[in-house]
């Protein structure tokens, strides 16, 4: 051990190092990608255009390092599967492949920790979550196939290729496959291939889902593919361990080449260290400039777009008893209660002699906000209020088991809207494996409750809880024309496009208790903050429109609560957007009661209404 140690040493930091510099990438390239701050993220929409831009980057940082210096010397395994296929292969010895594989793991948790101290919170972000890997919605048994099959097809092309003529190819065939493997097999399993990388992901987001696939998995598909190879190869024995042999290089490994006269060893490979130190140096600039691309703009550099979507209000006929409803059905918790009044106050709702006690409530990290008008008291919602109508406006609740859920508001003996909570049939691929159920609160608002599939929703929905309302994930809105609103949320507000589908059948039918129903649903969002989801329904088109007259003391009104850096830059846009304002303009309050010191009221095209606040308002 000690002479292995002493002898060896400089191999395994550059293992370690090495697999550090490819969770990094994977970290950064994830976060520049997927994170919804990200501007190049918000360009690129498209589920498998995204994977293949994240294939080929590390792809390309995966050649870099098998290519590179460290890679030619130390072998660039960085994986403790290979390092084991190697040794069973009686090419590495037992104490290089012990130090080899705590190099791998301690590598990889460095790489994922200087990330998240470079990058900062993006990378804790449920959009990015450490870059943790886990099974897709077929469930752990299937991503546990997957991995065994694309580590031993990875293992059998390396053993195959590295000992041919064609071995200084090795680490091009090794990075096609990774660019293959991120792009089409991840929605599988992730794509993991290696147990030190999932670990290093898997300890600082305390995520442990299915861990003991990725670590059975590669393990069984490279040491298969190191049975089977001699079988094809007729009895040829594996040269070195090394995925690329440079003869220039020191081998540390039961090498063949060291057996073969001058000349006879492997083929001098492509100059490459021109590519190398080009994809080392842009490694280290993205690095570098991810934090500044996914920095918060200064004030006004974002010209009054939203920054994050803030609490979604209602109004309520008694205050009490929705207080009561919303703690002990939805378990939801108060976090303010107060009262407001006032010529600002009037102007900014709208309503003369405005008098209101507004209670906030929150439920994981999201909030609601109650207003109940003292005088003068509104309308109260239409009896006949249907899912189609456009005034429809819900919050969607989260829940760890929808069953449960289900039997609890039955329990307390809540107003269906729904008969049941269907479950969306698997061929919508946007929409399969989604539960959800429609109810009412005591004044007749629609509420959702909603259960995701392992391969839907934001990784957070889906870790442990002993709680069965979890959080809000979006509100939705009906809208007559998705094209209409989308140059309201997204050309004039700024919220990016989070995801697209088409909704029909009747499972959907039966849970928005609309018969023929068939939904084109967008969804838009922010940096931070719950979705707002747009639900044109093509079918049926009975809906009836908001009435012109809707005002904030009304029960069908609602408010999504938007957080811009300039409040003034964003009215001077709603303005030019001809949006329709509640308010005069932008108004300065005189205190800050509800938690915001000015802001303004505003309706999209279908009179749904717009609160747009400074950064200091209520999260």
């Amino acid at each position: 051990m000690r002479q292995a140690l002493r002898g060896h040493w400089p191999e395994y930091l550059m293992e370690a190092g090495q697999l550090g510099l490819f969770m990094l990438s994977a970290c950064v390239f994830a976060t520049l990608l997927y994170y919804p701050g990200s501007p190049l993220g918000q360009g690129v929409e498209h589920s498998l255009l995204r994977r293949l831009l994240m294939g080929t980057a590390m792809a390309l940082t995966a050649m870099a390092i098998i290519y590179s210096p460290w890679g030619r010397r130390s072998g660039a395994h960085f994986n403790p599967a290979v390092t084991l296929t190697f040794w069973r292969l009686g090419k590495v010895s037992a104490w290089d492949a012990v130090f080899y594989i705590a190099a791998q793991f301690i590598g990889g948790v460095a790489g994922v920790l200087a990330a998240r101290a470079w990058l900062g919170t993006p990378v804790a972000h449920p959009a990015i979550h450490y870059v943790v890997t886990g099974p897709g919605p077929a469930g752990p048994l299937v991503a546990l196939g997957a991995e065994v099959a694309i580590s031993f097809v990875l293992m059998l092309v390396v053993l195959t290729v590295s000992n041919s003529r064609a071995a200084a190819w090795t680490g091009l065939c090794a990075g096609l496959l990774v660019a293959a493997y991120i792009t089409f097999e991840a929605p599988l399993s992730g794509m993991s291939m290696n147990p030190a990388r999932t670990l290093a992901s898997a300890l600082p987001a305390r995520d442990w889902r299915a861990l003991w696939v990725y670590f059975i998995g590669p393990l069984i598909g490279m040491l298969v593919a190191a049975d089977v190879y001699p079988l094809l190869s007729r009895g040829r024995e594996a040269v070195c361990a090394k995925l690329y042999h440079h003869p220039g290089s020191r081998c540390i490994f039961r090498c063949g080449y060291t057996d073969r006269p001058p000349g006879g060893g492997v083929t001098p490979g492509p100059r490459v260290s021109t590519a190398v130190a080009g994809a080392l140096w842009l490694l280290a600039l993205l690095a570098l400039a991810t934090p500044a691309v996914l920095a918060p703009p200064a004030a006004g550099a974002d010209a009054g777009g939203v920054r994050e979507l803030g609490a979604v209000g209602l109004t309520v006929s008694d205050m009490e008893r929705s207080v009561t409803f919303y703690r002990d059905v939805l378990a939801f918790e108060k976090v303010s209660d107060t009262e407001v009044a006032g010529p600002a106050y009037e102007q900014l709702t709208g309503i003369f002699g405005a008098r209101a006690r507004v209670v906030v409530m929150r439920l994981g990290d999201e909030r609601i906000e109650l207003t109940e008008f003292r005088p003068p008291r509104g309308r109260a919602a239409p009896a006949d209020s249907r899912s189609n109508d456009a005034w429809f406006q819900h919050v969607a609740i989260i829940t760890s088991d929808i069953e449960q859920g289900y039997l609890w508001l039955r329990r307390h003996r809540v107003q269906h809207v729904s008969p049941s909570p269907p479950r969306l049939p698997d061929w919508n691929a946007k929409a399969g494996g989604i539960k959800a159920f429609y109810f009412r609160d005591p004044d007749g608002h629609p509420l959702e409750i909603l259960e995701f599939p392992a391969d839907k929703g934001e990784a957070r929905w889906h870790r442990p809880s002993d709680r069965i309302f979890l959080g809000i994930d979006h509100t939705a809105i009906v809208v007559t024309d998705t094209e209409r609103s989308l140059r309201f949320y997204r050309d004039i507000l700024g919220l990016r496009v989070a995801g697209e589908s088409l909704n029909w059948g009747p499972e959907q039918e039966r849970l928005n208790h609309v018969s023929g129903a068939r939904l084109r649903i967008t969804t838009r969002r922010a940096a931070t903050g719950p979705g707002v989801e747009l639900l044109e329904y093509l079918a049926p088109r009975d809906g009836r429109p908001a009435p012109d007259d809707v005002a904030a003391n009304d029960l069908v009104h609602w408010h999504t609560t938007v957080v811009t850096s300039d409040p003034r830059a964003a009215a001077a846009r709603l303005r030019g957007g001809r949006a329709v304002f509640v308010s005069r303009d932008r108004l300065e309050l005189p205190d800050r009661a509800r938690g915001f010191g000015a802001g303004l009221l505003a309706r999209d095209p279908d009179r749904h209404a717009v609160r747009v606040i400074g950064p200091e308002g209520p999260r």
